[in-house]
C-alpha cells in the first residue's frame, strides 16, 4: 500500500493553465477542422518554426548591423546609380 505525503496529485499536465481534458477537446477539434492526415505536416511545420524561432533566439543573426555597413554590400551602388537615372528621367 502506498503511503502520499502530501494532498496534491502525482502526475499534473498543466500547459498554459491547461488541463488533461482541455488539451483532448483541443485536440479533437484539430482532427476534425484539419483531417488526421493532414495534422502530422501541420505538426512537423510547426516543430521546424519552433526549431528556428529557438535557433535565432540563441545566435541572432547580423541583422542588426548599421544602414551604412548595408550600403557596403555589393550591388547596392549599381541600384543607386540606376534610382537616380529614373529620378533624372521624371525630372526631364
Amino acid at each position: 500500500m502506498a503511503i502520499l505525503l502530501s494532498s496534491e496529485p502525482i502526475l499534473a499536465v498543466s500547459i498554459f493553465g491547461m488541463g488533461l481534458p482541455e488539451l483532448a477537446v483541443i485536440g479533437v477539434i484539430a482532427v476534425v477542422v484539419f483531417g488526421p492526415k493532414k495534422l502530422p505536416e501541420l505538426g512537423s511545420a510547426f516543430g521546424k518554426a519552433l526549431r528556428s524561432f529557438k535557433q535565432e533566439m540563441n545566435n541572432p543573426s547580423s541583422d542588426d548591423e548599421p544602414v551604412a555597413a548595408a550600403d557596403r554590400v555589393s550591388g547596392t551602388d549599381s541600384l543607386k546609380a540606376e534610382a537616380e537615372k529614373v529620378v533624372e528621367k521624371d525630372a526631364a
